[in-house]
C-alpha cells in the first residue's frame, strides 16, 4: 500500500530524516516511536503534503504519492494540533472538511452522523466545539481524518493532553480501521498505546528506522535478559566507569545518566557482583528494579535514552 525510499529532509544543518525507508500493508497499524526530534512529525508532515523541499520517493496504492490530488483523497490526516473551527459545531465542521475531499454533499451528511456516532459525539453534535472537553476535542480531530473513509490514516500524537476515557475510544478507533483494512501510521510517545494498539512497531533515531517489528520480535533483540535499573547518586560518567570492566561478560549497560542507569543481566545472580562494584566505587544507590524484557528495554537498548528525554 504504501512504500519510502530513501526519504531525505535537512532544516540548514539539522538533519530531520536521513534516507528513511518504511513500507505499510493494507490493514496493518504501525506505531511510530522516537525521542523528541527523532523525525516523526517531519515524516507525517511529508506525507501529509505540507512539508516539501525533500528528496526521496513516496509510493501509494502503486503509485507517486504526490503525483495526482487524488491520491491525496484517500489519505486521512489527524495532526497533532487541533484542525477544526471552534466556533462550528461538530456537524458543520464535518461538513467543511469533508467538502475539500470532494465527498457528495448526501453522503458526506450521512457519513458524518455515522461518525458521530462511532466517536461518541452525536449526543454533542450541534454544541458549538469550543464547549467541548479536550478529550472531546481529540475525538473530533480524529473523526474529520475518518470522514472520508480514507485506505491510508496518518495520526501524530492523537491521544496527547486527553483523559484516559477519551484515550481508550480513540484507541479502539485505531484498531478498529485497521481491521476493516485501512492502513494506520501513528506516531506516540507512549509505550503503552503501541503495545496494546499495533500490529508493527518501528523504533526510529536520528531520521532513519533502527528496529521494526512485532513486539515478541523487538524483545528478543535485548537477548532474552532481565533489566536492572538503579538510582541513586550519581554522575553518569562515573558510573559507566564503574561498571566498564564488566560490560560484555553477562552484563551490558544499556544507558547511564546522572542519576539513573539501566542494564541489561544474564541472570540475577550477577547483581551483587555489580553492586559491589558499585559500592566500592562509593556510588550511592537509592533503588533497585528488575524488569522482564519489554519494549521500554528495547528502546532504551537501540536510542541510548528514555522516551521522554
Amino acid at each position: 500500500m504504501l512504500e519510502i525510499k530513501n526519504l531525505t529532509k535537512s532544516y540548514g544543518d539539522v538533519l530531520a530524516l536521513d534516507h528513511f525507508s518504511l513500507d505499510l500493508k493494507k490493514g496493518e497499524v504501525l506505531g511510530l516511536l522516537g525521542p523528541n526530534g527523532a523525525g516523526k512529525t517531519t515524516l507525517i508532515s511529508i506525507l501529509a503534503g505540507t512539508v516539501r523541499d525533500f528528496t526521496g520517493n513516496v509510493s501509494f496504492l502503486g503509485k507517486d504519492l504526490f503525483s495526482d490530488r487524488n491520491l491525496k483523497n484517500r489519505l486521512g490526516i489527524v495532526p497533532q494540533d487541533m484542525a477544526f473551527y471552534e466556533e462550528l459545531n461538530a456537524v458543520d465542521n464535518l461538513l467543511f472538511w469533508g467538502g475539500l475531499y470532494d465527498v457528495p454533499r448526501a453522503e458526506l451528511k450521512k457519513r458524518a452522523v455515522e461518525i458521530l456516532e462511532t466517536v461518541g459525539l452525536s449526543g454533542r453534535s450541534k454544541e458549538p466545539v469550543k464547549n467541548f472537553s479536550g478529550g472531546m476535542k481529540r475525538r473530533l480531530n480524529t473523526a474529520i481524518g475518518l470522514l472520508h473513509k480514507p485506505d491510508l490514516l496518518l495520526l501524530d500524537e492523537p491521544t496527547v493532553g486527553i483523559d484516559v476515557q477519551a484515550k481508550v475510544s480513540i484507541l479502539d478507533l485505531i484498531r478498529k480501521v485497521g481491521a476493516e483494512g485501512t492502513g494506520v501510521i501513528f506516531t506516540t510517545h507512549q509505550l503503552a498505546e503501541v503495545e496494546n494498539t499495533c500490529s508493527r512497531i518501528a523504533i526510529m533515531d536520528h531520521g532513519r528506522i533502527l528496529a521494526q517489528g512485532t513486539l515478541e520480535e523487538l524483545i528478543r533483540l535485548v537477548g532474552e535478559k532481565d533489566i536492572v535499573e538503579i538510582s541513586g547518586e550519581f554522575a553518569a560518567a562515573a558510573f559507566s566507569e564503574a561498571l566498564k570492566d564488566l560490560d560484555g561478560n553477562g552484563i551490558a549497560l544499556l544507558t547511564a545518566a546522572d542519576n539513573v542507569a539501566a542494564l541489561a543481566v544474564s541472570d540475577t545472580e550477577r547483581i551483587p557482583k555489580i553492586m559491589d562494584r558499585l559500592f566500592r566505587k562509593k556510588l550511592a544507590v537509592t533503588d533497585l528494579k528488575i524488569k522482564s524484557p519489554n519494549l521500554e528495554t528495547v528502546f532504551l537498548k537501540l536510542t541510548g535514552r528514555s522516551l521522554r528525554d
